[in-house]
């Protein structure tokens, strides 16, 4: 492995976010261990939201995705979403990456430019925020000016 071994257990925070709640439990955990000279946080966004139509469509979109990303799991964990309602929707996500490069992460995917990717700044409070409710899925989002409630989603672990 070029990065080294790691300190933050990643197969210790999956476990925390699949086993304990996520805003009270899980996400301090995950402040109180993240390395971020070992893992980036990135912004995961589907570029061709006007195509999109049903919601379970979509939401099968995501799925697929993930499914291609096999070959990179012990390398990423991430959440993506699908808001709004059939004929008005939009995927969104926040995924943390082995390293501060995405794309050897994701190029495993045929898909995977399909996708905008944007690096989070944990230090950034709209940017923590971000990411606290892509991995929640409490709260909707809202795209210029427009708000989008949370409708499905999968979670890569």
């Amino acid at each position: 492995e070029a990065l080294g071994r790691s300190e933050f257990v990643l197969d210790e925070w999956k476990r925390q976010y699949s086993n304990e709640d996520t805003r009270p439990v899980a996400l301090p955990w995950f402040w109180q261990n993240y390395k971020p000279e070992e893992y980036s946080l990135w912004s995961v966004n589907y570029k061709y939201n006007n195509e999109l139509k049903l919601t379970f469509m979509a939401n099968n979109l995501i799925g697929g995705f993930h499914a291609r990303l096999e070959a990179s799991r012990k390398y990423l964990f991430g959440a993506q979403a699908v808001y709004g309602a059939n004929y008005d929707c939009v995927i969104q996500g926040v995924f943390l990456v082995r390293g501060q490069d995405s794309q050897p992460a994701f190029e495993v995917g045929p898909d995977w430019e399909s996708y905008e990717f944007r690096k989070l700044d944990h230090t950034n409070p709209e940017d923590r925020k971000l990411i606290e409710d892509q991995w929640a899925w409490d709260v909707p989002v809202v795209i210029d000016g427009k708000e989008y409630p949370f409708a499905d989603g999968h979670v890569f672990k």
